[in-house]
């Protein structure tokens, strides 16, 4: 059953299919840091208010995803922005999410270098994404 993008039970299904993952699980091993998805408005796409993802995520384990405020993602160790467009096409796998930091589509907040060296954790967690089914805001 479909989920709503960005919603609690988004996140929940979004953990569940990370700690399904032993692809996660051998490419995140040392990584210690949370990490924050900011989603930026986008009012035109029935997206009107801001949102952000708090992922606690520790050595090849997500113990917690939560949907609240851009703030609360804002105050993670590694802070991710861009519009809810660009994040729908990382869902989508559209576009590479390490590719859109290097390419400025995406902010990153934190330290570069840490990012690239867990590129493959990071392409996993899209797979993951990929694999929840959800309703899009502004198509419906």
């Amino acid at each position: 059953m479909a989920v709503a993008a960005f919603s609690p039970e988004w996140a929940q299904a979004f953990k569940d299919e990370i700690n399904r993952s032993s692809v996660y699980k051998d490419a995140a091993k040392g990584w210690k840091w949370s990490v924050g998805l900011v989603v930026e408005a986008e009012p035109d796409k029935n997206f009107p208010d801001p949102r952000g993802v708090v992922l606690d995520l520790h050595d090849g384990l997500a113990r917690a995803i939560r949907v609240g405020t851009a703030a609360e993602a804002q105050a993670c160790d590694f802070v991710i922005t861009g519009t809810y467009s660009r994040w729908k096409e990382v869902a989508q796998k559209q576009l590479d999410a390490t590719r859109g930091m290097l390419q400025d589509k995406l902010k990153l907040k934190g330290d570069l270098p840490t990012v690239v060296r867990y590129t493959r954790a990071s392409q996993e967690m899209t797979e993951c994404t990929t694999r929840v089914p959800v309703t899009w805001p502004d198509e419906g």
